[in-house]
């Protein structure tokens, strides 16, 4: 069983932009499932998950919502060495 994702990008004030990928269908779904990836992952690794024949039950009564933490999307750019990051201010 496979289904398709629906891309939104998302506005956070403190994050800013960031990627939401929905699996199936919201309104019709009775259970809805947020998932985060791991590190060095993103929606891709729940996507695959999800469409394994094992899924199928769940799947059928499930709607999933994946979060790409940002910095982990699709061609995402590499993050500079922690000695080269400027320091934060508001951190003290």
């Amino acid at each position: 069983m496979t289904s398709e994702l629906e891309h939104r990008e998302i506005s956070a004030p403190r994050v800013g932009k960031f990627n939401v990928y929905i699996q199936g269908d919201l309104k019709r779904c009775n259970f809805k499932i947020l998932t985060v990836h791991d590190l060095g992952c993103n929606h891709t690794s729940w996507f695959n998950f999800i469409n394994h024949e094992s899924m199928e039950e769940i799947q059928k009564r499930a709607a999933f919502i994946h979060i790409d933490i940002p910095g982990q999307e699709d061609d995402a750019p590499a993050l500079p060495p922690e000695d080269e990051k400027e320091p934060d201010p508001s951190v003290k």
